[in-house]
């Protein structure tokens, strides 16, 4: 009879340990995906405040005017108006922002620049750059403002 009441014993014990395991993985699962949403959520804002170091157009010279901006997840372009209405790239690393490509544009369902035997193309959907036409760089774009 001892022998039945101590299994009986045993498997209550086993079953409270089981299920304490199974309680505490699932309330850190619930806190790693909310410390990864905090974590998201300030990676966004940290983005943003360096978007404004990033947004150029009117550092370049007089009267320039910014027409649109884009990002990706490494990369920024800036697509400026000067005095005169040409159209002008500056785009560059996000990881180096004072590094940036300056070349004049031209829009056709999106802002084509060209150096050398280097496209950029700048899209609502996409960046790219092409060298002697093959696509080598292309990025989605995660923010657009105008």
């Amino acid at each position: 009879m001892n022998f039945v009441k101590t299994n009986q014993h045993f498997l209550k014990l086993a079953l409270f340990a089981m299920m304490a395991f199974l309680l505490s993985t699932f309330s850190s699962k619930v806190l790693a995906s909310s410390n990864n949403l905090e974590a998201e959520q300030n990676t966004i804002l940290l983005a943003e405040s360096p978007r404004n170091n990033q947004r150029i157009c009117s550092q370049r010279g007089a009267n320039w005017s910014e027409v649109n901006y884009f990002e990706s997840k490494n990369y920024f372009a800036n697509i400026c108006r000067l005095p005169n209405g040409k159209l002008m790239l500056v785009a560059g690393r996000k990881s180096n922002p004072n590094q940036v490509l300056q070349l004049p544009v031209e829009f056709n369902q999106g802002y084509l620049a060209i150096d050398g035997n280097k496209t950029f193309m700048v899209s609502d959907g996409s960046m790219s750059m092409a060298i002697n036409g093959l696509v080598v760089q292309e990025e989605q774009i995660i923010y657009q403002g105008k």
